[in-house]
């Protein structure tokens, strides 16, 4: 059954479906952070200060910089499928644990995991795209792909108002878990191209 789907006309656009649901929940996770900030400062006293939830902020997107050309190198080298699963289901588990967090140093420290398991999604994902659609649908396919990474962003705007009728705690269990399963759908749904 996987083996046809990999095979059928249609299948460049089911990858950029499916990549597309991943961006989604790439900029949605970095995004509900900011949201939160209100609901995780009676729990968390550190973020009552500006710059403690800026350094918050920024440690995640000095990471996500610095590794973003070293992730392009390695999605040359390495399987995108596996990079891409493997990308979604670390920043997954990171956002799941940020639930757990008690402190800010553990915050801190997930932020910085995040970082760099996101900086991995987005050379392997365009490389992808790319090797499945190979002639004039490359740019309408990575135009697709990319209205995920805002459609995701603007999702991600609604974290207050989840954390404030759930708990910041059970918002990030949530987002957490679902893409924790999506990836595990990715596995079986997911291919290289075979002529690459």
């Amino acid at each position: 059954m996987f083996e046809k789907l990999k095979s059928a006309k249609g299948y460049p656009w089911v990858v950029v479906g499916l990549l597309w649901v991943v961006a989604l929940l790439n900029y949605m996770d970095r995004q509900m952070l900011s949201t939160m900030q209100e609901a995780m400062k009676a729990d968390i006293v550190e973020l009552q200060k500006a710059e403690a939830f800026g350094a918050l902020m920024a440690v995640f997107l000095w990471v996500y910089a610095v590794l973003s050309p070293f992730a392009g190198m390695v999605a040359d080298r390495i399987s995108r499928k596996w990079l891409i699963v493997g990308s979604l289901i670390v920043w997954s588990a990171v956002t799941l644990m940020m639930g757990y967090a008690q402190d800010f140093k553990t915050l801190y420290a997930l932020r910085a995991i995040m970082g760099v398991s996101e900086a991995l999604y987005i050379p392997s994902a365009l490389s992808l795209i790319a090797d499945w659609h190979e002639g004039k649908s490359r740019s309408l396919a990575v135009g697709v792909h990319m209205t995920g990474l805002y459609v995701g962003q603007a999702i991600g705007g609604f974290g207050a108002i989840l954390a404030a009728a759930l708990s910041w705690r059970m918002t990030f269990h949530w987002f957490g878990i679902v893409g924790v399963v999506y990836g595990l759908i990715l596995i079986l749904f997911l291919h290289e191209n075979p002529k690459h």
